[in-house]
C-alpha cells in the first residue's frame, strides 16, 4: 500500500512538472502555423538547395562555417547567423556529412563575457584532448577563447582572460604544435599580412611573435587580405586555406618553421563571377582534410545561408598544388541509377541525352576530345533552348568555364568580385584546367536546383549558384564547338534531399 501511495506521488509530480514546463515553454496555434507556414514555403521553393547544409529559416550574412572538428565519430560544425541583433554560432552534427542534426544550443554572448557578438574562429584539441574554441569577440576589439566541458559539445565556459590577444582585427586560427599554442589574427589594412601570436596556455594574453607570412605571392593583388585563415599540415608542406574578401576562397602551400610561413605557391578557388566564401577544414579519423565553404547564395526568399558540398584534399604530386574530390558519402543519397550508352558529338550537333535529366542530379562522365579545343556540357536545359548553363572546357586558354548569359531569364547579376566597388556583371566563371596531352576530361558535376559543383579530374573545382526560372530546365545536353568528341562513359544519380524541408 505504501508503495501505491509513493508511485502516485511520484506521478503527481512528474505530471505537476510536465504542466509547469508546459506554462514555460508554451507553443501556441499560431506559433505552429507559422512553422507550418515556413515549411510548406520551403518544400515549394523551386531554387532553395535539397541536399546541401542550409539554414533552417532565416537569412544568415555571413553563414561562414566555422569550428569544424572532428570528434568520437561525429563531424561537428558551427555557422554564424544573426539573432537579436546579434552574430552568434548555431552548432550541428553529421556522422556521414550530409545528414545534420541542428544542436538547441549556440554560442552566443552572455552576460559575464566582454564580448556583443561571436565572430569567425576555429576549434582545436588542447594538451588535455579538450576543445578549444577561439573567436573573434565582436566590442572587444580582441580574440577570445571559450572551452568545451561535455560530450557532446552543447556546454561551453568562456575565460576571463578574454580577450587573449587584443592587436586583431578577428579572424582568429588557433593550434597546438608540441608544447606550443600559436595564433593567427587578422590584420588590417587589408594589404597587410596577419600577426602571429604564441603561448604556452591560453587561459592568458598570447606574445605576439610578429608577421605570419614571410612574402606574399606575385599572383596575389595588393588589395588582398587574409581572412577567415586555416592553417594545417600536409606531409612535409603546410597550406593556409583563407580568403581575402574582394576575391574569395584561395590557398597558399608552403613551409613553416615555428616562426614564420614561408608561402611557395598561391591557388583561387573562387574566380569573377563566382562566391565561394569563408573555407574551414578538419581532419577526421579516415586521415582525410575535409572542407566547406559559404555560397554567397543570393536568394530572397524565406531562407538565405548555404553551405558547400563537403570537400577533401590532398597534396598534389608536385606538392604546389591540391587535389579536390568530392566525399565518397554522397554516395548514400544516390538513388534511380542511369546510364547512357557511349556515343560521339560532331561540331554544333543538337544532342539531349534521354536518361540523364533533372535539377537535383549527380553526374559522372568521361570525355575524350580528341582533336577538339573547345567543348563540354550543358546543364539545366530547358527543351527550347531559352534556359541553359554550360560547362566549357577550352583547351586554348587552359580553362573551365562555367557560363551563366543564358542561366536564367530573371538575369540575376554576377559579381566579378565578392566585395569590391564597383561590381561588373560576369557572365562566364572560369578557371585554370590544364589537359595534359593525351589526358580524357572526367568530370564529376553535382547539381542541386539552384547550385552548381564542377569536379575536373580531381584537380579542379568550380562552384556556381545560378538561378533557372522555367520548369522544364532539366535537360543535359554535350557538345563542341569544333572537332568531335567521344563520350566514353555517362553515368547519373538522382540525389535525395538531405534537408529536413
Amino acid at each position: 500500500m505504501l508503495k501505491k501511495k509513493m508511485f502516485l506521488i511520484c506521478l503527481l509530480l512528474v505530471q505537476m512538472h510536465i504542466a509547469v514546463s508546459a506554462q514555460e515553454d508554451s507553443i501556441s496555434n499560431a506559433d505552429i502555423e507559422a512553422a507550418r507556414k515556413i515549411r510548406k514555403i520551403e518544400l515549394e521553393d523551386p531554387i532553395r538547395p535539397t541536399w546541401h547544409l542550409t539554414i533552417p529559416e532565416g537569412k544568415a550574412h555571413p553563414f561562414d562555417p566555422n569550428g569544424a572538428i572532428f570528434k568520437d565519430g561525429v563531424y561537428h560544425l558551427w555557422y554564424i547567423y544573426q539573432a537579436n541583433g546579434e552574430h552568434r554560432w548555431q552548432h550541428v552534427s553529421s556522422i556521414d556529412l550530409f545528414h545534420w542534426r541542428w544542436h538547441s544550443n549556440d554560442l552566443q554572448p552572455t552576460p559575464n563575457a566582454p564580448e556583443n557578438g561571436i565572430y569567425s574562429g576555429n576549434a582545436f584539441f588542447d594538451k588535455d584532448s579538450n576543445i578549444v574554441i577561439a573567436y573573434y569577440g565582436l566590442g572587444t576589439k580582441g580574440n577570445c577563447i571559450a572551452v568545451n566541458y561535455d560530450e557532446d559539445l552543447n556546454l561551453w565556459k568562456k575565460l576571463e582572460a578574454n580577450p587573449i590577444v587584443t592587436e586583431s582585427q578577428g579572424d582568429p586560427h588557433m593550434w597546438l604544435e608540441g608544447d606550443t599554442y600559436y595564433q593567427i589574427a587578422r590584420n588590417l589594412p587589408r594589404n597587410n599580412p596577419p600577426l602571429l601570436f604564441k603561448g604556452t596556455s591560453y587561459d592568458k594574453p598570447l606574445e605576439k611573435v610578429g608577421y605570419f607570412m614571410s612574402h606574399d605571392m606575385p599572383d596575389a593583388e595588393d588589395d588582398t587580405d587574409i581572412s577567415c585563415a586555416d592553417f594545417f599540415k600536409m606531409e612535409d608542406k603546410w597550406v593556409l586555406l583563407c580568403i581575402s574578401h574582394t576575391h574569395g576562397a584561395r590557398y597558399y602551400i608552403g613551409n613553416w618553421d615555428g616562426k614564420q610561413f614561408t608561402p611557395e605557391s598561391h591557388h583561387r578557388m573562387n574566380w569573377p563571377g563566382g562566391t565561394f566564401f569563408a573555407p574551414e577544414s578538419l581532419i577526421d579519423n579516415k586521415g582525410r582534410r575535409i572542407f566547406w565553404a559559404w555560397i554567397l547564395d543570393r536568394k530572397t526568399g524565406s531562407s538565405s545561408g548555404t553551405m558547400s558540398m563537403p570537400r577533401v584534399i590532398t597534396l598534389a604530386e608536385d606538392k604546389l598544388s591540391l587535389n579536390i574530390e568530392p566525399p565518397k558519402e554522397i554516395e548514400l543519397l544516390r538513388y534511380n541509377a542511369k546510364e547512357e550508352k557511349p556515343f560521339e558529338v560532331s561540331k554544333e550537333q543538337r544532342v539531349t541525352l534521354e536518361k540523364t535529366k533533372g535539377n537535383i542530379l549527380e553526374i559522372d562522365m568521361t570525355i575524350n576530345p580528341g582533336q577538339a579545343k573547345r567543348f563540354g556540357i550543358k546543364v539545366f536545359c530547358s527543351k527550347d533552348g531559352r534556359e541553359e548553363t554550360p560547362i566549357i572546357i577550352d583547351l586554348n586558354r587552359n580553362t573551365i568555364q562555367i557560363g551563366m548569359e543564358s542561366s536564367s531569364l530573371s538575369r540575376p547579376d554576377y559579381f566579378k568580385y565578392v566585395m569590391r566597388t564597383p561590381n561588373p556583371v560576369v557572365t562566364t566563371q572560369e578557371a585554370p584546367f590544364i589537359l595534359q596531352e593525351g589526358e580524357k576530361v572526367h568530370l564529376r558535376i553535382f547539381l542541386d536546383k539552384s547550385i552548381m559543383e564542377v569536379f575536373a579530374n580531381n584537380r579542379q573545382c568550380i562552384t556556381q549558384v545560378i538561378y533557372p526560372t522555367l520548369k522544364d530546365a532539366i535537360y543535359v545536353r554535350p557538345f563542341t564547338e569544333d572537332a568531335p568528341i567521344k563520350i566514353e562513359n555517362i553515368q547519373s544519380w538522382k540525389l535525395f534531399p538531405a534537408m529536413q524541408w
